[in-house]
């Protein structure tokens, strides 16, 4: 299954010779769509089970549990003739951990294959006029090109699908999809505020940090702002 859309395509075609999938899912906006767009894509009756594994970063604390945990609920309500059974859930500081558990789980035999969601940075230009160039991941930047359908880690096999588009894509596939009003709001973007001990349990985004204006880049919004948004916009 190819998604197209005005900022580019994605190939969700998994072979059929993949029967247990790992999905790396923090609930919010790449991982929720690339979770929803593999649910669609994939025939039940092919009798693929779903892993779910989500990490929980300090930075994002207990709004990031709760909320990607409604976001799960929202799939396996949406999907029920999957077979998606009860999510890990690892407390960790970096993605890096989540890659290994990732591939500790593979290599142990709880899957045979794992996706994760990462995407691209936007071209300079829009990085530019979104003031996304200070702080931003700069590996983020680089195309990657790579001619096997899936890359090889520690003998785990992985395939990243949005790997070479930017969240612009993911924002109009939330709107083409009608998924804002079900999954949207339910994800968390915002990064900053929640390491100082005021802020620590506060849900509201502040705006200001990368992940903040990335998410206002490609949405036209942040955290948890589409109803009040669309009032505006009516």
């Amino acid at each position: 299954m190819i998604i197209k859309n005005k900022f580019g395509s994605v190939d969700m075609t998994i072979p059929e010779n993949y029967h247990d999938i790992l999905i790396s899912f923090s609930g919010g906006v790449d991982s929720t769509l690339m979770y929803w767009l593999l649910l669609t894509s994939i025939e039940p009756e092919r009798g693929v089970t779903f892993h779910t594994l989500t990490g929980v970063t300090p930075q994002k604390g207990k709004f990031k549990q709760f909320t990607s945990q409604q976001n799960f609920d929202n799939l396996r309500e949406d999907f029920p003739q999957h077979s998606i059974p009860d999510r890990h859930i690892i407390y960790n500081k970096t993605q890096i951990e989540v890659g290994d558990y990732a591939i500790n789980l593979q290599q142990n035999g709880a899957a045979d294959l794992g996706l994760f969601g990462l995407t691209r940075n936007p071209p300079h230009n829009i990085m530019s006029d979104h003031d996304l160039l200070r702080s931003r991941i700069e590996d983020r930047d680089v195309e990657v090109t790579k001619n096997e359908w899936v890359y090889h880690r520690n003998h785990a096999m992985m395939y990243q699908p949005f790997i070479n588009i930017d969240k612009r894509w993911v924002a109009q596939c939330y709107f083409d999809f009608g998924l804002m009003d079900r999954y949207y709001n339910n994800t968390i973007s915002c990064e900053r505020l929640r390491d100082t001990p005021d802020m620590q349990h506060n849900e509201e985004p502040c705006g200001h940090c990368w992940w903040c204006r990335e998410k206002k880049m490609a949405f036209g919004m942040l955290d948890g702002q589409y109803d009040s948004f669309e009032s505006i916009k009516e």
